[in-house]
Order: structure tokens, then sequence, then C-alpha cells
């Protein structure tokens, strides 16, 4: 065998060995927002996904709703699992979760062995129905700064906003066409949920036993939307060990 072979050989020995946790970004978000907690993983393979017309994608086209971005997700899925895997669905990535595992159930692919849902309730968004253009961008970017998504120096700058919101208002246009009541979804694969109760309050949060009735355990955070910024770590130590009696890593 060549040396380039043999390279190549021990390299897939070394990823097979190592559970892939396969990561699904916010709205307008994109792969790297999974950097920190990727360092803290470090017996896991994080393989974070990137959204068309987001991040190293921004050439392609949005998608038009969740079956195109579902489909288009699980293709990346499918192409890249080598082993034993979980999914890791951050808000908007919450509702990518559901649709990729819905594909991976109708096909002959390995089960994940794990799901972790954040910062995203288990329901219909109503909020944004009925919107002109101008009130959706409004509501969209109000939204977005609520979540603390916008660094305050770039609150007001035109050219930030003329980059990024075409990426936040394409996601939540498709979030305002998903419709929780129309899923057909129950498994028994364990289910992690983390949450802040100042964001996705227990109350709503508890609905996603609706969807997975094995077992469903939460883990509440202090902080807003994006409170994976301040406990990534705590929050890799819960996904290390869930994975860890899955895997035997």
């Amino acid at each position: 065998m060549s040396r380039e072979k043999l390279c190549i050989r021990n390299w897939q020995n070394i990823m097979q060995s190592k559970p892939q946790l396969f990561c699904f970004t916010y709205a307008g978000g994109n792969k790297e927002f999974f950097s920190d907690i990727e360092k803290d993983l470090d017996r896991i393979s994080v393989c974070a996904l990137e959204y068309a017309g987001h991040g190293e994608r921004y050439r392609e086209s949005f998608y038009t709703d969740f079956d195109e971005l579902a489909d288009d997700i699980f293709r990346e899925v499918k192409d890249r699992v080598i082993g034993e895997y979980a999914l890791f669905g951050y808000s908007m990535g919450s509702i990518t979760l559901l649709e990729v595992l819905k594909r991976i159930i109708a096909t002959n692919l390995p089960m994940p062995t794990n799901v972790f849902l954040a910062a995203h309730e288990p329901r219909t968004n109503f909020e944004i129905v009925g919107f002109t253009e101008n009130e959706f961008d409004n509501w969209v970017k109000d939204r977005t700064i609520r979540f603390g998504g916008v660094p305050d120096k770039l609150l007001n700058n035109n050219t930030f906003w003329r980059m990024y919101l075409p990426l936040f208002r394409a996601d939540y246009m498709i979030i305002e066409k998903y419709e929780f009541e129309k899923l057909k979804l129950l498994s028994g694969i364990p289910a992690t949920i983390f949450y802040s109760e100042k964001d996705t309050p227990y109350k709503n949060m508890k609905l996603w036993k609706k969807y997975f009735n094995g077992s469903c355990e939460y883990y509440q955070f202090e902080g807003t939307h994006f409170f994976i910024q301040q406990h990534h770590e705590e929050m890799a130590k819960i996904i290390r060990e869930k994975m860890e009696s899955n895997h035997g890593v």
C-alpha cells in the first residue's frame, strides 16, 4: 500500500473511532456559530453544516421552504455519516433537526443515538403572519437585536444590515410557513433539551415530549436566546456524557 493510501486509511480509522455530532444553526447563522463548543468536544467529531446562502455557501440561492432546506441538509448528513452519530439543532436548527430526522427514519440510514434541541419551542410562530414587507423587515431586525444576535456597535450600521438582513429575512420566511400542528413525528431516540427561562420557558419547552417519547431530559441555563455563548462548556459536558453513554467513547 502506498504511503498516501496508508495515510488516508489511518485518517479514516481515526475518524470512525469518534462519534459524529451534526449541528444545525439558527436563523441567519452559519456553521462558525458552533466553533466554541467544538473546542470543548475533543473526543467527538463536530460536523457543523451550512445552509444555502449562508457562510461559505453565500453564492447559493436561499431555500423557499423547510422541505428544500431539509432535503439539502439530509443529503449532507447522509454523505458524511461514517459511524455512530447524533444531531444538535439550535433555535431554527431544531426545526431542521426534526425534518432531517423524518428523512432519516424514512430511509435505511442508521438512526442517531441522541438528539439535542436548544432555544426553540415546538409550536408554530403566528407572530409574523400577515405583515407587509416593511413591517416584516422591522420585525426581523427587532427580533434579531432582542435575541442578542447583533453587536451594539453594528445596531445602526447600514452596511451590516444590507449584508445580513436578507439572510435573516429568508430564514424567518420559511419559519413562518412551518406548522408544528402538522408535524408527524414520534421517536424514542433519547432527547436532551437546552433552554433559558427568559427566552423559551419550560412550560412551552416541555411540549418536546410530544415528539420524543423516550428519555427526554431538560437543562436550564441563565441568559437570553444565545445562552450557548456563555455556557458552551457546560453544554459540551452534557453532550459528551450523553453521547459517551451510547457510544462508549
